[in-house]
């Protein structure tokens, strides 16, 4: 299975066994400092509204780049970054919404979770008068910083991770300790860098999310609206968002430092649970909240719950131009759920008032794949 080429700069033997031995192959250690001037850009970047309705990156902003907040007495965070890259299927002929990559197998804090979890009770073991936490994603903790402080990737201008293994295809969770491990130094130069001018990633953005190299309006954008924002979806955005109905890829499809990806070798994401795409009409006949987590349960989209993922499919059935998913629609525009309601009603207008939808002249009706790349 570990058929990547391990990548371990600087970390101690013992350590780079114990993470090879858990069949993760990228990692490196950051000291645990606290960032004061990154702290103060990032009160800015929440004054200026980018934080959207996520409220708890307001609740947590003073643990962000400050480790010893989340565990007294930090001193170094152990970094680990997780391939997830597949390629896409064929495209079906009925009205669909595609998936974001990470999404398409098994939730990745189960899968990446787990493993930390059992390194931090090894290392508990090993030093039992040390403490150690291990995190998915579920840290106030600026992940990205601290990655790039370990030598794991570079942030690139779409203000993602970006490693010479995976490019851009990868998920990090990271395990603090109150023991110090000799820092990894610094990813400089080792993983490449964004090329000189390019602006693929900025220019494809259909929300204009990216603002800027490296600057981000996340309340623009589309894996925020289809999966952090909970409220309706304001209208005038709803048109941008295409044919996503989880989550978004299309500043890493642009990204030439992605010619580098490779298929993953793990098996939770390669096992089919949400899949790259959805049938719409699969989605928008979910009636109840345990249908939706029978369907799927272990995937990364019981995030959206019912709710979410129905008002995204009703977006998108508007966006593609799904006539033939009007009788449903209908239905759904008196779904028991206000939000669902909003949603459906917009894409009947949509649909029942425009014979063509833009990017769409030759008239041709019903596929999912219009705002594909």
């Amino acid at each position: 299975m570990l058929a990547q080429k391990p990548y371990f700069p600087a970390v101690p033997p013992d350590l780079a066994e114990l993470f090879h031995d858990h069949e993760l192959l990228l990692v490196g250690i950051a000291d645990a400092s606290a960032a004061p001037e990154e702290q103060t850009r990032y009160r800015d970047w929440l004054k200026k509204g980018n934080a959207g309705s996520m409220a708890y990156l307001h609740a947590h902003a003073e643990a962000k780049y400050d480790p010893a907040r989340i565990l007294p007495g930090c001193r170094s965070i152990l970094v680990a970054g997780i391939n997830y890259f597949q390629n896409r299927r064929e495209a079906p002929s009925e009205p669909y919404g595609r998936i974001a990559r990470y999404a398409w197998g098994r939730d990745y804090h189960k899968t990446l979770g787990k493993r930390l979890h059992r390194i931090a009770a090894t290392l508990s073991r090993r030093y039992a008068e040390e403490s150690f936490r291990s995190f998915t994603d579920a840290t106030p903790l600026a992940e990205r910083y601290y990655a790039e402080k370990a030598g794991v990737g570079f942030t690139g201008r779409n203000t993602l991770l970006i490693s010479a293994q995976y490019g851009s295809w990868l998920l990090i969770g990271e395990i603090l300790s109150t023991r110090e491990f000799p820092a990894s130094g610094s990813a400089h130069g080792h993983h490449g860098a964004c090329p000189s001018g390019c602006r693929r990633c900025i220019d494809v953005c259909p929300t204009g999310a990216l603002k800027g190299p490296h600057e981000i309006d996340a309340s623009l954008c589309i894996s925020y609206l289809t999966i952090e924002h909970k409220g309706e979806i304001p209208e005038h955005l709803r048109p941008a968002i295409g044919n996503w109905l989880f989550g978004c890829d299309l500043c890493q499809e642009v990204c030439p430092l992605n010619v580098r990806a490779q298929i993953t070798s793990e098996d939770d994401f390669l096992s089919v649970r949400a899949g790259d795409h959805r049938l719409l009409r699969e989605i928008l006949s979910i009636e109840t909240e345990e249908q939706f987590t029978r369907k799927f349960a272990g995937s990364p989209l019981m995030r959206a719950k019912r709710r979410g993922l129905l008002r995204n499919g009703c977006v998108v059935a508007g966006n593609v131009g799904a006539e033939e998913l009007i009788p449903i629609l209908r239905k759904r525009a008196r779904d028991h759920d206000p939000l669902i309601q909003v949603h459906a009603r917009w894409a009947l207008s949509r649909l029942q008032s425009e014979s063509v939808l833009p990017g769409n002249e030759d008239g041709v009706r019903g596929r999912g794949d219009q705002a594909a790349p």
